[in-house]
């Protein structure tokens, strides 16, 4: 019954509810969407149930999708190469004792003690879950590039947010750190002024280097 009263509402023209915004930003052409952002969101907030929705969401775009999508539209090329080197790593290396045997010779190679909020986003995704200590993970994107890593101990504390991992990361990366800071400052310039959609929730949290398009009158 409540099925048929359902379908006789629709048919008698009564407005479907309307799909909920995905996209949080679209600039120069770049869509990030909510959906992109949500494992993410969901990682953070898994350790930090503290943290703001709207901050979260912001956090995982500002600092890792956003610069990672520009990077793959400017360096297609240079990236693909990184990112042949980085599976070929991984083919001959499943563990943190074969990644340190077939790394020696890589230059961009570090271990550290890292917690989930000094290690970068989608390397702590690996890296703090706990059933894959010891394991190499599969080449991970970032902005700068791709990088395998693997955990040698996982040390458990009190806080979740301060549990920290014995990490080895070697990266295969178009950019030095210093260079990819003065790229992506004036990427940032370059794109200023080319945001055309941003969630209208979300207005007052987005970047302030970037300059949104005024909203539309009701």
């Amino acid at each position: 019954m409540a099925a048929t009263i359902a379908l006789l509402g629709t048919a008698c023209g009564q407005p479907k509810p309307e799909p909920k915004e995905d996209r949080l930003l679209v600039i120069d052409g770049m869509e990030i969407r909510f959906s992109d952002l949500q494992p993410y969101y969901d990682f953070l907030t898994g350790a930090r149930p503290e943290l703001g929705v709207k901050s979260t969401y912001i956090w995982a775009m500002r600092d890792h999708v956003l610069p990672m999508m520009a990077a793959r539209r400017a360096f297609p090329e240079e990236r693909a190469k990184l990112l042949e080197r980085a599976e070929a790593l991984c083919s001959v290396a499943t563990n943190i004792i074969e990644l340190e045997e077939s790394s020696e010779l890589i230059v961009s190679k570090t271990r550290s003690n890292l917690t989930r909020i000094n290690a970068r986003l989608p390397v702590a995704m690996f890296l703090f879950r706990e059933e894959m200590t010891g394991a190499a993970s599969p080449p991970i994107e970032l902005p700068d590039g791709y990088f395998v890593v693997a955990a040698h101990e996982y040390n458990k504390s009190q806080l979740t947010i301060a549990d920290f991992v014995d990490a080895l990361q070697v990266g295969f990366v178009t950019h030095t750190a210093k260079e990819w800071i003065s790229w992506w400052e004036a990427e940032k310039k370059r794109l200023s002024d080319k945001v055309t959609f941003v969630h209208p929730d979300y207005r007052d949290n987005i970047p302030q280097w970037m300059q949104l398009p005024k909203e539309k009158q009701s």
